[in-house]
């Protein structure tokens, strides 16, 4: 069986005294990780959902267990910058505040099979803001603009940009020949490139 070079991060989390698990400070410190979904009622009292990124939320991954990750080689730079400064998308800290992290990286090798399953499932997960500020999945959204013309070029470029994040990992270079779920996916990519000359 085909093994893929990876990354693996173990990490743990030091919060001041008396923080428990449930904790609000406990829970924005892995959200700003993995992402979360926010439930907003409007006036009309109709619910919204958005979607609000974490640092690895773009990238396809593997949880390999509690406290540990498996990233394609180089997408772990954004998690570790993470580690290091409190920077993330979901919340606009100047500092990391009142937290901190060990981490360790080593290099592992994990079977093309489990990598598939885990680009298949993020893509198939993967959410975005659409142009009407509503969260959606990637597939559906790119779906419907391959089906559509005359569309915001800023915004078919932010979509594009999206793929190629996905694209780019040794993850998907290395494996996507072997799934015709993500051939599919270097399809519609390649579609849209040429549809609006990017």
């Amino acid at each position: 069986m085909t093994k893929i070079r990876s990354v693996l991060i173990k990490y743990k989390f030091s919060f001041i005294e008396n923080t428990a698990h449930s904790s609000y400070l406990y829970q924005k410190v892995f959200r700003s990780i993995y992402g979360y979904t926010q439930n907003v009622t409007k006036k009309n009292n109709k619910i919204y959902n958005y979607f609000r990124n974490g640092v690895i939320s773009s990238l396809p991954y593997i949880k390999s267990g509690k406290n540990s990750l498996i990233l394609p080689i180089g997408c772990e730079n954004e998690l570790i910058e993470y580690f290091e400064t409190g920077k993330n998308p979901t919340h606009n800290w100047k500092n990391k505040g009142n937290w901190s992290v060990e981490y360790k990286k080593d290099f592992i090798d994990v079977d093309e099979e489990s990598i598939i399953k885990a680009i298949e499932i993020h893509i198939n997960d993967c959410k975005i803001i659409n142009n009407e500020n509503i969260s959606t999945k990637l597939f559906d959204e790119v779906n419907l603009i391959l089906s559509k013309d005359n569309l915001n070029l800023n915004y078919i470029n932010l979509m594009i940009n999206v793929m190629k994040k996905i694209i780019d990992t040794n993850w998907f270079s290395e494996s996507y020949k072997h799934s015709n779920n993500l051939q599919k996916f270097y399809e519609i990519y390649n579609k849209l490139k040429v549809k609006y000359n990017i």
